[in-house]
Formats: structure tokens, C-alpha cells, sequence
């Protein structure tokens, strides 16, 4: 009988030692500010960007597909702006509260300067598993950079470049580190 009292009671200790350090494992941050595209040029960018991962990705208009850019959640007044534009998107964070976009668009612009070319680097993260409590961890489905180029005041893709894949270490609580 003592033996039970005090292997409950070590794993009781351990449990709660566990439950401390994974307290700190994911820091409470202050929310993350929102992205607001600077120029029209750069939602113009962005929505090239989407519609090409659309349809490299083969899908539907009724997939829901969240994003970010530059690690923010993008402002709702974007959002909108794209959605206008046939794009079935959301904030990444709509994905943490309710799991409802089964991949993530992850933008990050490389170069900044939209006068004439720009570089912009496109991760996809698979959410599927998670979603569905299968996994902890999201799967980066595609990863590269695009390389735009405005000709005659249009913008337009010039080239897409491959990035080697790998695991993400994103968990269902949406804490943990990006690959990039």
C-alpha cells in the first residue's frame, strides 16, 4: 500500500514538474501586430502569390486556406480585399481558434523594394492532421520564392523556386518555431 502512496505521489511530483516546464515552453507574447499592406502593389503581390499556390495546389474555391504575412496576421481590411478577389482565405489565427482551414499560406516578403522586382518566399503548411487529432505537427506541403516583376505597371510572376522540405514544429496550440 505504501508502495502505491509513493509511486502515486512521485508521479504526481513528476506530472506537475512537467506541466511547469511546459508552461514556460511557450511564453505568453504580446498579440502579434497586423500586417497592412504598405501599397497596392504589395496586395497585388499577394494576391498573385495565393491564386499561384492555388492552383499549384490544385484547390477547390471552397477550400479555405489561412495565411500570414511576415509572421503577422494579416489586417481584416486585406483579408476582405482578397477575398473580394475570388481568394476563399482567412487569418491564419482564425485557423488557432477553430481549426477550420486544413493548409496555411505563410508569406514573407525578401525583398521590399516593389518599384520593379520583388522576391517573396511561400511556405504551405498541411494543417489536415492536426485538425483531425491525428498529429501534433503540421507538414510543410510546398516551400520557395516567387520572383515578381512589373512590366507596363502590371505585376506578374516570373519565376518559382523550390525550397528543400521539412517538418514544421507547429502544434495544435499554434505555439512553436518556424522553419524560416
Amino acid at each position: 500500500m505504501n508502495q502505491i502512496r509513493f509511486l502515486h505521489n512521485s508521479l504526481a511530483q513528476v506530472t506537475g514538474a512537467l506541466l511547469a516546464v511546459l508552461s514556460f515552453a511557450c511564453p505568453a507574447s504580446p498579440a502579434p501586430k497586423n500586417y497592412s499592406p504598405k501599397s497596392s502593389d504589395e496586395t497585388e503581390i499577394l494576391s498573385l502569390a495565393l491564386k499561384a499556390e492555388v492552383r499549384a495546389n490544385a484547390w477547390t474555391q471552397n477550400e479555405t486556406t489561412c495565411f500570414s504575412v511576415g509572421n503577422m496576421e494579416p489586417s481584416q481590411k486585406l483579408v476582405k480585399t482578397l477575398q473580394k478577389e475570388g481568394l476563399n482565405v482567412r487569418s491564419a489565427a482564425e485557423w488557432r481558434k477553430r481549426f477550420n482551414c486544413r493548409f496555411e499560406v505563410r508569406l514573407q516578403f525578401v525583398s521590399t523594394d516593389v518599384s520593379q522586382k520583388v522576391r517573396l518566399h511561400v511556405q504551405v503548411v498541411d494543417l489536415r492532421d492536426i485538425n483531425n487529432g491525428e498529429g501534433d505537427l503540421a507538414l510543410i506541403q510546398r516551400d520557395g520564392e516567387y520572383q515578381l516583376q512589373k512590366t507596363d505597371g502590371n505585376w506578374s510572376i516570373s519565376s518559382y523556386e523550390p525550397v528543400k522540405q521539412s517538418p514544421v514544429a507547429t502544434d495544435k496550440s499554434g505555439c512553436g518555431a518556424s522553419q524560416h
